[in-house]
């Protein structure tokens, strides 16, 4: 790629029209292009920018344009709303750069007639005060029925929901107390230690991955809310514990070394190469009680059953807690199959219980459908399994909704959107 907009044009292309995900197609595109920091800086923004406001974006050009969009060529739709994005959101883009370059592009990716087009509704955008109008689903840039969906489930806290995904995401790693202290690891990241969690370091380095510390095993970037979820697990040393949909293994390692690496762990994934990753993240961090294998979390293994001290249920779902890192979830309606993939993983889950283990049950989303419900059917359908409650095992700033159950709300405490329940077989 030549220029920065180039490759975020790319990106989005791979995103919209390919179904790739934000940052595995962000990662790719930069890796093989040759920009400087502050050029692949700039296709980050425009990448995460021009798809956090992408209803809005639709309603702007749909405003300017006598084209409707569904008419529109791919490529120019995209341009249009990269174009539209650096006016009306980014104001260190000076106006004609803005518009020369995305003419440019369309010249590029369409015809003469794109540019001028192109051209024409930007230039005229310049000059125009588009009124967004008070519409949920246009204001905060979401679908029409996830939209209704957060509505129904919170009510007027919902704007405010729908609004935190805007916000751009702080960087959290986790110091992996097996190899270095925290302090000791903010020192070297040029970070800070966060508020909330004691192993868990706040840092600015884009390209932290790459860093000798990573290499070395000292740390694993992990947002707060599943280091809580982890904690709310209470793992401890010699437990014998089941995580049922682990790669690529963020959370098994957190449960490894908060039992000091003693003890045994199953992880589980469906596919091979997820499994893989979770055994090369535990050698690196110098990890060697998990056993990572291939299964199917819904389906039943009977010789699991009554194996386990604790079980962690970290289950598939919308995602929409994780917006702020990957915003084209907030377009994505297609989950209704959900609830009962995540019911099965939970049953299975509570069956490989012993008598008096407990487990957690844990989603990067915040719709009820996929938390609360799930928790509800299934202890309408099970005997023998009460909410436990952790408010003890929490940090500073986060809490119980109920005994056994929390939603953390990404405008309340700075990090994903995320539920946790907790359930005990009796």
């Amino acid at each position: 790629m030549k220029t920065a907009r180039e490759a975020a044009l790319a990106a989005l292309y791979e995103i919209e029209f390919e179904g790739a995900y934000s940052n595995i197609a962000l990662k790719n595109i930069l890796a093989k292009s040759n920009l400087d920091g502050r050029d692949r800086a700039l296709t980050s923004a425009l990448v995460y920018g021009v798809l956090s406001k992408q209803r809005t974006l639709d309603y702007m050009i749909s405003g300017l344009s006598k084209i409707k969009l569904k008419k529109l060529s791919k490529y120019i739709l995209l341009i249009l709303r990269m174009g539209l994005y650096q006016l009306k959101f980014m104001n260190k883009i000076p106006e004609s750069a803005a518009v020369n370059e995305s003419v440019r592009l369309a010249r590029r990716f369409g015809h003469s007639a794109s540019a001028g087009y192109v051209n024409g509704l930007l230039r005229n955008a310049a000059r125009t005060d588009i009124k967004i109008p008070d519409d949920l689903a246009v204001k905060e840039s979401f679908a029409d029925e996830n939209t209704a969906r957060l509505v129904a489930d919170y009510g007027d806290r919902a704007a405010a929901i729908m609004s935190a995904p805007n916000k751009e995401p702080k960087m959290t790693v986790r110091a992996n107390a097996l190899k270095i202290k925290p302090d000791e690891l903010a020192a070297r990241l040029g970070g800070e230690l966060t508020p909330y969690l004691d192993d868990a370091v706040y840092v600015k380095q884009l390209d932290i991955a790459d860093s000798v510390e990573f290499d070395k095993g000292y740390f694993t970037v992990q947002d707060l809310s599943p280091m809580v979820a982890c904690r709310v697990l209470a793992p401890k040393k010699e437990e014998r514990i089941i995580d049922l949909c682990a790669a690529p293994g963020g959370k098994t390692t957190y449960i490894a070394e908060l039992m000091e690496n003693k003890g045994e762990i199953l992880a589980f994934d469906i596919h091979a190469h997820r499994a893989e990753l979770i055994r090369r993240n535990a050698k690196r961090l110098g990890i060697d009680i998990i056993k990572a294998d291939v299964a199917d979390a819904t389906v039943f293994n009977s010789e699991l059953e009554g194996w386990a001290d604790k079980v962690l249920a970290d289950v598939p779902c919308s995602g929409l807690g994780i917006a702020r890192r990957k915003p084209e979830l907030k377009y994505k309606t297609d989950n209704e199959e959900l609830f009962d993939i995540q019911l099965a993983i939970l049953e299975n889950g509570a069956k490989y219980l012993k008598i008096g283990g407990e487990l957690v049950y844990s989603t990067c989303t915040l719709y009820r459908r996929e938390n609360e419900e799930v928790i509800e059917k299934f202890l309408e359908r099970n005997e023998g399994f009460e909410l436990v409650g952790f408010q003890e095992l929490l940090p500073q700033g986060f809490y119980e909704d109920r005994t056994g159950i929390m939603t953390v709300l990404p405008d309340v405490i700075d990090c994903d959107g995320f539920f946790i329940a907790k359930l005990r077989r009796c």
